[in-house]
């Protein structure tokens, strides 16, 4: 029978493990593609929902505009995407894949998180449930406070 110690070294040892291979992953990315796993989930997004403007790519990244607007400044001059004003409201810059940002996406292996948007939902709830309280229960023990991150990454 496994100690309280034991079973919590266990789940240590695989969230450790689990960041650990998602870096590996995202080098042998970069390494195979010469674009980051950030660069491909950007293209992944926007084939699927192109045009996107700059705030919806921020969201979907979980990071703050100023990060994803050089992000995406990157990624126009590899010609991966390109950007363009909004004609209703020309505050806005909108985002779509290149012929060339769109057979990257296609042919580069997915990173983790990626897998995980993919295979997740094709569990069964009885199974997502368990998963998603674990993770709310882990976050709250190392006192997690999502709307300091929520302001960082939502900001207006």
């Amino acid at each position: 029978m496994e100690t309280a110690k034991e079973v919590a070294d266990s789940i240590v040892h695989r969230y450790l493990t689990l960041m650990r291979y998602r870096r590996y992953r995202t080098h042998l990315i970069r390494k195979k593609t010469s674009v980051s796993g950030r660069q491909l989930a950007v293209l992944r997004h926007l084939v699927e929902c192109a045009p996107c403007n700059v705030r919806e790519v921020s969201r979907f990244l979980y990071v703050r505009d100023a990060t994803t607007s050089p992000l995406l400044e990157r990624m126009e001059h590899g010609g991966y995407v390109t950007r363009r004003r909004c004609r209703e409201d020309s505050r806005k810059v909108l985002v779509e894949p290149t012929d060339l940002g769109r057979q990257l996406a296609e042919r580069a292996p997915m990173g983790v998180i990626d897998l995980m948007r993919t295979r997740l939902p094709k569990l069964p709830i009885s199974e997502l449930v368990p998963i998603n309280e674990a993770l709310k229960r882990l976050s709250a023990l190392v006192e997690v406070d999502e709307s300091l991150l929520a302001r960082r990454t939502h900001h207006a």
